[in-house]
Formats: structure tokens, sequence, C-alpha cells
């Protein structure tokens, strides 16, 4: 059974706590929150990952759901442990705050890490394969709605929030 926590629209949680998976009823104030991260290389290239037949199939980048009790940068660090095997403890994780699309808080991050392909170690249920991609490559992805539609937006916001 995994808790989450409900968020307000400033991005703050309000104490209260949902199992994911049930259906419940959120409040116009209330949202459960995820965490994104974009992960760049040295060259310009971010590595992207196409989900697992279970999960879609579409393009996204790495993240996933903020547990209950949990902040959204340690939500982060976790998920890029659990889905790609790599540990981003000690790196500069750039936060970028949050979005509000559809009914979830979107935490959005960044990070500058020349991680090669081969030290990737895949949670095969989530992820079928990862590659570097650059700018114009996502956007054709994201175009031609090969990409998660909101990691689209999180993306296009993430190079908006950075210029």
């Amino acid at each position: 059974m995994e808790l989450l926590d409900i968020y307000d629209n400033d991005g703050k949680t309000t104490g209260r706590t949902i199992v994911r998976g049930k259906n419940v009823i959120l409040n116009e104030n209330e949202h459960i929150a995820v965490a994104v991260i974009f992960i760049e290389n040295d060259d310009g290239k971010f590595l992207i990952q196409k989900t697992s037949k279970e999960k879609g199939g579409e393009f996204s980048s790495t993240g996933g759901h903020i547990d209950s009790g949990e902040t959204p940068l340690i939500s982060i660090k976790r998920e890029v442990k659990e889905e790609l095997g790599i540990n981003i403890d000690n790196d500069k994780i750039e936060d970028y705050g949050f979005l509000l699309y559809d009914k979830p808080l979107r935490f959005l991050f960044y990070v500058k890490k020349n991680i090669n392909i081969d030290d990737i170690v895949l949670q095969k249920e989530e992820v079928e394969y990862v590659k570097y991609m650059t700018i114009d490559e996502i956007n054709d992805l994201i175009n031609n709605n090969k990409m998660l539609k909101s990691h689209g937006i999180m993306f296009k916001e993430l190079l908006k929030r950075r210029s």
C-alpha cells in the first residue's frame, strides 16, 4: 500500500494522505504530487526513456509519485535510483519549482550529469530502454504525440525557466 500526501495549490502538504490507486475525490485546492527530472549530458543531450508496454510505451523522462513523508527532492533521487540504478545524491540538482497540469502538482528538477548508458540498470517493469536525445529530437516526440503529454509540457517549461 503506497500512501501519498495531499498538496494545496501552493505546493504545501495539507496533512491529509490517500492510498495510491484508490478512487479518492480531491477538493478543488487539493492535489497529489509527482517529481520529474531532466538529465542533460555535456553534449547538450537529454536522457529520455521509453516506458515499458505496461506503462504505456511512450517516451518520458525519469520521475514518479512523491510518497507520503518524502520531499520532492528526496522523491526524485529515489526515482532515479529505482528506474535507472543511478545515484544522484551528491549531484547538483536544480529545482525549478512546480507546475499544475491536469490534477497533479508536478515538481520539476534538472541535473547536468554524464551518465554512461552501459552503467544504467533499468527497472524493466517501468522502462524499456533509455537513450540520449537532442532538444530537436525531443520536440519531434512531443509534436508527434510520442512523449507522455505531461512530460512534454514539463520539458518545454524547463527550457523556458532555464533561459
